[in-house]
């Protein structure tokens, strides 16, 4: 059975640098009751060469280790071919013969090729995340950065020379700013809101709320903070 059984270990994130995003606890009583990090305190996690942790888009955030063991099928590699999570269902998929429903198609794709032949990556573009006031989009060695709250910037990478993110390239090299630019808005409109974030009505407050529900009149008061989990 060991020998058959394929194990995938990976992380969701690079390790927390900011005190605040060490624990699940949000207030100072939870976090004290829960012996989570103070918030000013030092957290020891390094994600060197990469720059920031967990909670930014940065690739001390994003890009994280994985693991795949499969003794009767994989020869010991290193892949360094970018991949994401959402290749993890498509993939496994794949290799058991089965297949998804076309009313719900994935995210991701099949990373057969990439994590057991060294094939390239099966991306022409890593989607690393959408949220209501930024996002980050990569494509081969270029990866952007858009944050929208004001002023606003706009940051650009060249991830094969500059991994640890330090130069921003952005007005060197317009024409890469506008394709991706444009990649990352496609992706932004053709997004579904989380159900569970929808839920969180106190974790998200007035704004949150109103984000989701374009129709929401803005007159009639605040929301009515009620728990709405998804079906």
């Amino acid at each position: 059975m060991r020998e058959n059984t394929l194990i995938f270990f990976t992380s969701d994130n690079g390790g927390a640098t900011s005190a605040l995003f060490a624990t699940g606890a949000r207030s100072p009583e939870e976090r004290a009751e829960s012996g989570g990090a103070s918030i000013g305190s030092v957290i020891p996690a390094s994600n060197k060469p990469f720059r920031a942790g967990k909670a930014t888009l940065y690739e001390g955030g994003v890009r994280v280790p994985a693991i795949v063991n499969w003794p009767s099928r994989l020869q010991p590699a290193t892949v360094n071919q970018p991949l994401h999570h959402v290749d993890i269902m498509p993939t496994l998929l794949a290799l058991t013969g089965a297949t998804g429903s076309p009313d719900h198609p994935f995210d991701g794709e099949d990373a057969t090729g990439t994590i057991a032949a060294g094939q390239p990556s099966p991306h022409d573009d890593l989607l690393i995340n959408v949220e209501l006031f930024r996002g980050a989009i990569r494509k081969g060695k270029w990866k952007l950065l858009k944050v929208a709250t004001l002023p606003g910037k706009t940051e650009l990478y060249d991830l094969a020379t500059d991994p640890g993110e330090s130069k921003n390239l952005a007005t060197e090299f317009p024409l890469v700013v506008q394709d991706l630019e444009s990649r990352l808005m496609a992706y932004a409109k053709e997004q579904k809101m989380s159900e569970w974030l929808k839920s969180q009505v106190d974790y998200l407050g007035f704004q949150g709320t109103t984000a989701f529900d374009p129709e929401y009149d803005i007159d009639n008061g605040l929301p009515t903070e009620k728990l709405a989990l998804p079906r």
